[in-house]
Formats: C-alpha cells, sequence, structure tokens
C-alpha cells in the first residue's frame, strides 16, 4: 500500500513542481540577455538581487506546496476520503516523507542547474572556467572525498526533511479538536517551539562534548581545515561530525514522524 500512496502523491503534486521547474529555467534563459543589454552596476546589482529572489522563492514555493501535500489530503475534506483507504498512519505519514525528499532533492538540482545558467548567460562566469574548476575540483577528490561529499548532501537532505516533518507535526497540532478556535497561531507557536527545543538539544550536545578531554584537540584539528590540500587530512574528523549530523536528523525526524503518526491515530479531527 506504500507504494500504491507514493503514487498517489507524486501524481497529485508533479504539476505544482513542473510548473515551478519550467518558471526557474525559463526565468533563468530569458532575464540574463535583457540585463545584458544594460551594463551599469545598478543593473548587475538587479540581476544578482533577482537571483536571489528566485533561489528564495523557489524555497518558499517548495514549502508551501509540502505543506498543502499533508494539509490537504489529511486535514482537509479529501481527509475523509484518504482516511478510508487502507493504509496505516505510518504509511500515511512515510508516504509524505519521502515524497518530500524526491522533490527537495530534484529543487536543488533543478535550482543548481538554473543558478549556472543564469551566471553563464549573463556573463558573469565563462562557461569555459566553470568546466575547468569543476575538472580541477575532481581531480583533487578520491574515493573517500566522494564518500564525505556524498554523506554531506545525505546530511542537507534530512535536514531539510527534518524541518518538513516538524511542519507536519506542528500542523496535526493545530487540527485538534480542542485548539479548533486558534489552529493558525498554535500551529505557527508550535513550530517555533520545537526549533528552540532542537537549539536546546544541540546546545546541551556540545556543552557535553566539551567535558571530553581530546575536545581540545578536535577543536585544534578543525581550525586546521582552510583548504583542500589540509582537508584530506583531516577527513576523518570530517565525517565524523557529517555522521553525527545525520544521525540526529534521523532521530528527529523520527520523533516528529511518532507524534504525527499519534496525533492522527488518536487525535484525528476533520475539516
Amino acid at each position: 500500500m506504500l507504494g500504491k500512496l507514493v503514487k498517489y502523491d507524486i501524481r497529485s503534486t508533479w504539476r505544482d513542481f513542473a510548473a515551478v521547474y519550467i518558471s526557474i529555467l525559463l526565468g533563468v534563459l530569458i532575464l540574463p540577455p535583457v540585463f545584458n543589454h544594460f551594463d551599469n552596476e545598478i543593473v548587475n546589482g538587479i540581476a544578482g538581487f533577482l537571483g536571489v529572489g528566485i533561489a528564495i522563492s523557489t524555497i518558499i514555493v517548495m514549502v508551501i506546496t509540502l505543506f498543502k501535500i499533508f494539509n490537504t489530503n489529511v486535514f482537509s475534506k479529501e481527509g475523509y476520503l484518504t482516511m478510508t483507504l487502507p493504509a496505516t498512519s505510518t504509511q500515511l505519514v512515510v508516504s509524505k516523507l519521502l515524497i518530500s525528499s524526491m522533490w527537495i532533492v530534484l529543487t536543488g538540482i533543478v535550482s543548481a542547474i538554473g543558478i549556472c545558467i543564469f551566471a553563464v548567460n549573463l556573463n558573469a562566469v565563462p562557461f569555459a572556467e566553470i568546466s575547468d574548476g569543476f575538472r580541477k575540483f575532481l581531480s583533487m577528490i578520491d574515493s573517500n572525498g566522494f564518500l564525505a561529499m556524498f554523506m554531506l548532501a545525505a546530511a542537507m537532505i534530512l535536514s531539510a526533511v527534518k524541518e518538513i516533518a516538524k511542519l507536519f507535526l506542528a500542523c496535526s497540532i493545530a487540527h485538534l479538536k480542542q485548539l479548533n478556535r486558534f489552529r493558525v497561531p498554535v500551529g505557527i507557536l508550535s513550530y517555533f517551539v520545537f526549533s528552540w527545543i532542537e537549539t536546546l538539544i544541540v546546545q546541551a550536545f556540545a556543552l557535553l562534548f566539551s567535558l571530553f578531554p581530546f575536545t581540545e584537540e578536535f577543536i585544534r584539528q578543525l581550525k586546521l581545515i582552510d583548504d583542500m590540500s589540509s582537508i584530506h587530512q583531516h577527513l576523518g574528523f570530517f565525517n565524523g561530525m557529517v555522521v553525527v549530523g545525520i544521525l540526529y536528523s534521523m532521530v528527529v525526524i523520527s520523533a516528529y514522524a511518532l507524534g504525527t503518526i499519534w496525533i492522527l491515530n488518536h487525535k484525528l479531527d476533520l475539516d
């Protein structure tokens, strides 16, 4: 049943994301030639500001769309149909998180491609320079380096999924029957409370870590990572930090998902 839920979520969301991706690609193809007709600092500043705005807008649209996936499919009138499916709350939540992960990855890829196209078309960075820089970068990275890059990408994706899982739980809390009159403020407050708790947890772990005798040496080693040539000597430290971040994100995602599942099983209140 999980596979069917994933297929359904893809069919219900691909049009929204396709429209976003097409808009990004059209923007980075059409706008640079227009700006190239005007060669002054003000126009260049506007172009840079516009590029940043496109990236921020993409993130905002992605978050809103992913939130709509969960809120509409579970807590609106559509939720009555969703809850009649032969699927558990766990499968529903896992499906939404899997789809969120997929769209986060694709949005990141499309955004990176869009930024490169925008920079090249704007003549800000020659394509040959980008190509040469990329080849030099690859030549400096060995198998351990590629593993570190993969782990770092996984950590960044899981960190983004963690925020989506937090958003799902805040949305579920906002739909508790007892809080029916204050859904919006309660949902927003819940999200920020969870973020505050996360900050306290991270600070507590940092304080605990500082008490170990090897902490001073660890920090000294980190300060030595100031360029690509020295990174190879300290990949162990770097990978260890990334693994800790991955495990932390997985634990927090699981906690948020379990909280959402519990509310769906025991406190669900559909409109």
